[in-house]
This record gives C-alpha cells, structure tokens and sequence, in this order.
C-alpha cells in the first residue's frame, strides 16, 4: 500500500503506487514482478517500468484468480493514462 522502494546506482526512492478496491491479492507479486521485467525489456527507464508494474499488479487485484486476473499490456497503458500521473 506505500509502494516499492527501489535502490541500485542511480536512484533511491519509494514510488508510489495506485489505491485500488481490492478483491483478490493471489498474484499481485508475480503481475508487478512480470510487468516490470516486460517494461524493462521494451526498453522502457526504471522509473517508467516501476510505475507500469505498480499499474499492472493494481488492476491484478481487481479480479478474481491468478492467470485470469493478470491485465493486457493495452489495459495497463488504458489504466496509467487515466491516472495521469
């Protein structure tokens, strides 16, 4: 609920993440950890991956199961678009 705090090199700092109803926690974990390594081999900055994992795991919880409950990459862009931040 207070977001990640993430440390290497370049940065060390907490990002955020979104408040979302929650419904069903069982792959939050594994959807932020996926999304990040997806967003990181897109190319996308650490900062930018974070942010896109905190996104995917917040809609992962919003739905009920594992497999089921993991968003389309189109559904996370949809989601931190609305966000705006």
């Amino acid at each position: 609920s207070q977001g990640v705090y993430c440390s290497n090199a370049q940065l060390q700092q907490l990002i955020p993440g979104f408040r979302v109803e929650a419904v069903d926690t069982t792959a939050a974990g594994d959807t932020f950890n996926g999304a990040l390594l997806a967003a990181e081999l897109a190319g996308a900055d650490f900062h930018a991956a974070v942010r896109f994992a905190h996104g995917a795991a917040a809609l992962s919880v919003t739905q009920l199961g594992a497999q089921s409950s993991i968003p389309s990459k189109q559904t996370v862009d949809a989601f931190l678009l609305a966000q705006g931040r």
